[in-house]
């Protein structure tokens, strides 16, 4: 293995463990959203996506393999869908980083578009209701968790590439 392809694999590693970091801090953020957000708001996501966008992630997947779940199964299923996209959203950074764009500028450009192609976009045209269906409080959630998770891998980017950890 050359030493330049054993660092991107570094550089690949740490991304993902920024990921995985970075979309525990996601939560935290739509979480405190959540506990803010209007009793009408959330009775409105229950009305058209009973169980929340974890469990229909879940069963989509499932049922894209001809498996049926449960409930269970697929919130379980929806966390790691969850999990793999911020570890996803966070490599996409490094390696914008490694190729010179400013560890900040990376993190909040990945989770902003993150959420405008992956929620905005694609879950909404195969998992979930369409954007028109939520009322606006759902997506400002959405827009919280996905600047607190580019954030997040921004600012661990930038301390790992001052650490001397991830190359620029």
């Amino acid at each position: 293995m050359t030493k330049q392809s054993s660092g991107t694999l570094r550089d690949i590693g740490i991304g993902a463990a920024i990921g995985y970091c970075a979309s525990r801090a996601m939560d935290l953020a739509t979480d405190w959203y959540s506990e803010h957000q209007s009793e009408a708001s959330k009775r409105r996501e229950e009305e058209i996506a009973s169980g929340g966008t974890l469990v229909l992630a879940g069963r989509w997947l499932a049922g894209m393999l001809g498996r049926d779940v449960t409930d269970d199964e697929a919130e379980r299923i929806g966390w790691v869908i969850h999990r793999v996209l911020g570890v996803t959203y966070a490599t996409v950074a490094a390696a914008l980083t490694r190729a010179g764009v400013p560890p900040m500028r990376a993190g909040i450009a990945t989770g902003a578009t993150a959420f405008v192609l992956v929620d905005e976009g694609f879950m909404s045209a195969f998992v979930t209701p369409p954007p028109w269906a939520y009322l606006p409080e759902s997506h400002v959630r959405g827009v919280v968790g996905h600047l607190a998770l580019g954030g997040a891998v921004g600012a661990m980017l930038a301390a790992a590439h001052r650490l001397g950890a991830l190359r620029a």
